[in-house]
């Protein structure tokens, strides 16, 4: 079971925020604010600034920054440790909460050993959510205690990196390396339900953040193959898909058709640049599998331009 230290630094001598109502989730409303005293989405607000109003810390008072807790990470099924807070600062200690396990895998695979954390944290009510492949955290912003911890039993997958979660009254929202998006109760962790953004099959991998406009989950999903990537908009509340848009034209009239060689070079990612020299026309499996390659040999599968 891999560990991974969290650390937060507290401005020492000046007042700290209300962290009153803590878990009561996100207006949505919040989100057209000006970004202040919470991070709710991944790149704070709507801008992408990533950038808060926030004057407490400035060229004056940024000397006084020091530790306020320190705290230890556990992903996996199982919470055998937790060095939750007390350690530095104000850190008032305790124990980990029970882990909640979701996901449609057998057990088989298990990428516990190896996870990282590359995502960016939201932090809402006092409460920080930060997430890693096939894990989710509650955290208490003050003391660094574990609130809550989800799992999900993956069926494998590319475990390269999750980026976040979203956040939605309530709602927490996640994608999966096995090509799920799920929603947990942001303040339990409970489960609400998954629903499969990609075939699992076709070797996509889902790493992005979900990010919420209006009643519109949003998710990205990609592939290193020769299948398209494409868009998604899920009900925050029911997780029925809205509507999904390709990156690529996939039909015949499709805006932008008229750029690619054929229909199946756009389907499968075939420049009309890179195999003019080699082929006329590009045919591509209806399941992507991995390239090959062999001295030689002629292009008879295309792939996207690197």
């Amino acid at each position: 079971m891999t560990t991974r230290k969290l650390l937060l630094a507290a401005l020492v001598g000046l007042t700290p925020i209300a962290l009153s109502g803590q878990g009561k989730g996100l207006d949505p409303a919040d989100l057209l604010k000006p970004l202040a005293d919470s991070w709710p989405t991944y790149n704070g607000d709507y801008s992408g600034r990533r950038y808060s109003a926030l004057a407490h810390i400035n060229r004056t008072t940024v000397k006084n920054l020091t530790l306020a807790w320190v705290m230890t990470l556990n992903d996996g099924p199982g919470n055998p440790f937790f060095g939750g807070g007390g350690r530095g600062g104000r850190g008032r200690g305790g124990g980990g909460a029970p882990t909640i396990v979701g996901g449609e895998g057998t057990g088989e695979f298990s990428a516990a050993g190896g996870t990282a954390v590359k995502a960016s944290a939201l932090m809402v009510d006092g409460t920080i959510y930060l997430a890693a492949p096939d894990n989710a955290w509650a955290i208490d912003a003050r003391d660094g205690r574990e609130l809550w911890h989800y799992y999900w039993k993956t069926r494998g997958g590319t475990h390269i990196a999750n980026r976040g979660l979203g956040l939605w009254n309530g709602y927490l929202f996640m994608e999966t390396p096995d090509d799920y998006l799920v929603s947990l109760e942001a303040k339990t962790g409970k489960e609400r339900w998954h629903k499969v953004i990609a075939p699992f099959e076709h070797q996509y991998f889902s790493t992005t953040a979900p990010v919420i406009v209006g009643n519109h989950v949003l998710v990205g999903t990609g592939n290193d193959l020769d299948a398209p990537g494409f868009l998604q908009s899920f009900d925050p509340e029911t997780g029925d898909l809205q509507w999904k848009l390709y990156t690529v034209p996939m039909e015949p009239g499709d805006p932008g058709l008229d750029t690619w060689i054929n229909l199946e070079a756009a389907r499968h990612g075939c420049p009309a640049r890179t195999i003019r020299k080699r082929i006329s026309t590009c045919s591509a499996p209806a399941i992507p599998r991995r390239r090959t390659r062999s001295a030689g040999a002629k292009a008879t599968i295309c792939s996207r331009a690197r």
